[in-house]
């Protein structure tokens, strides 16, 4: 379970940090991420920015599913 003084600390980063904590990240995990997995995922994103009405997010979706289920 990650530390909730983590996800504090991060909270308080600037933008310019998170990237660049996104990138250390991505180089430590780097060997156990799929090859091109993380240009796909910032192509996604990219695309999430630019057009924020044409995507919903993961929470949007499954009250909808549940919804149709019900």
């Amino acid at each position: 379970m990650l530390d909730s003084t983590i996800l504090e600390r991060v909270d308080q980063l600037s933008a310019t940090e998170l990237i660049e904590l996104r990138d250390a990240i991505e180089v430590k995990l780097g060997h156990d991420v799929p090859a091109g997995q993380w240009a796909l995922l910032e192509r996604r994103v990219a695309d999430a920015d630019a057009r924020p009405d044409d995507h919903i997010t993961l929470d949007e979706w499954k009250a909808r599913r549940r919804a149709r289920r019900a």
